[in-house]
C-alpha cells in the first residue's frame, strides 16, 4: 500500500548523555588525606592521576622506574562476560610512558614497602604476578572490585560520590583548568586526538565559571556608564 517504509523517516530521540562529575581541588585534597591507612590507596591516586581503571588494573611494577622516574602504561585489564581479561591498550596512544614527580613516586614506593611485607607473611602461598595494585595474597582484583573499593573509599573519605572513570574526568579538567595545552593532556591520558580530550574530559567547574564571570563583569559592565 505504501511506496516507501515511512518508519525510516522517524528519527527516535537520544536520551541525555550522563554529564561527567569531577572533583574540586578540595575534594581531591580531602579524598587523598583520607587514604593513608588504605592499601589500595594508591590506585585511587593513579586513578586522579588520569589512569583508566583498566590501565590501573593491569600495570605492573616491571613498568615503574624509581632510579628515571617513569611510569609505563602498556597492560589493560577489562571485565569481559562477567571475567577479568587482559589485552592491549584501548588505542595506539594508550601506550605510554609517564614521568613520575616525587609525590608520585613516594606513594608507589610505600605501596611496593606494603607487598614487601605481604609477601613474607604469605610465604609460598603468595603469587607474586608483579600487579602493582592487587590483593594482599599478590592476585590481581578483578576490574568490578576496583569499582566497588573506589566506592568504599569514597566513604571513608566522607566525599561525595563520582565514578571511578569521573577521577580522570578531574584529571584532565584540573589540567585544562591550569592551562595545560590541550596536546599535552591528551598525551598523558592516551588520547591520539586532541578534540577528543577537549570534548569529553575538560569540564568546567563552578569555581572556573565565578572567575570567568568576574572577568567578563570587567568588561561588560554598565558602570563606567553610570558614573558619566
Amino acid at each position: 500500500m505504501l511506496s516507501h517504509n515511512v518508519a525510516r523517516a522517524i528519527k527516535p530521540k537520544t536520551g541525555k548523555k550522563r554529564k561527567p562529575l569531577t572533583y574540586t581541588p578540595a575534594e581531591v585534597s580531602q579524598l587523598l588525606s583520607s587514604l593513608e591507612r588504605d592499601r589500595d590507596g594508591h590506585a585511587w591516586f593513579l586513578a586522579l592521576c588520569g589512569l583508566r581503571r583498566g590501565e590501573i588494573g593491569g600495570l605492573r611494577w616491571s613498568g615503574v622506574d624509581f632510579a628515571q622516574k617513569t611510569l609505563v602504561v602498556h597492560i589493560g585489564r577489562a571485565s569481559a562476560g562477567g571475567k577479568a581479561v587482559e589485552d592491549d591498550p584501548k588505542t595506539e596512544a594508550s601506550v605510554r610512558t609517564l614521568p613520575m614527580d616525587d609525590e608520585m613516586v613516594e606513594v608507589l614506593r610505600k605501596a611496593r614497602r606494603r607487598q614487601a611485607a605481604d609477601k613474607l607473611q604469605f610465604g609460598n602461598a603468595y603469587q607474586d604476578g608483579d600487579y602493582v595494585v592487587c590483593k594482599e595474597d599478590g592476585t590481581p582484583y578483578h576490574p568490578d572490585t576496583l569499582t566497588r573499593r573506589w566506592s568504599e573509599a569514597l566513604r571513608r573519605a566522607g566525599v561525595r560520590h563520582i565514578r571511578l572513570h569521573d577521577a580522570r574526568h578531574t584529571c584532565g579538567t584540573t589540567m585544562h583548568l591550569r592551562k595545560v595545552p590541550l596536546a599535552v593532556i591528551a598525551a598523558w591520558l592516551g588520547h591520539a586526538d586532541a578534540s577528543i580530550t577537549a570534548k569529553i574530559y575538560t569540564h568546567s567547574q563552578v569555581e572556573a565559571l565565578r572567575e570567568a564571570a568576574k572577568t567578563l563583569g570587567e568588561v561588560v559592565t554598565t558602570r563606567d556608564i553610570q558614573a558619566g
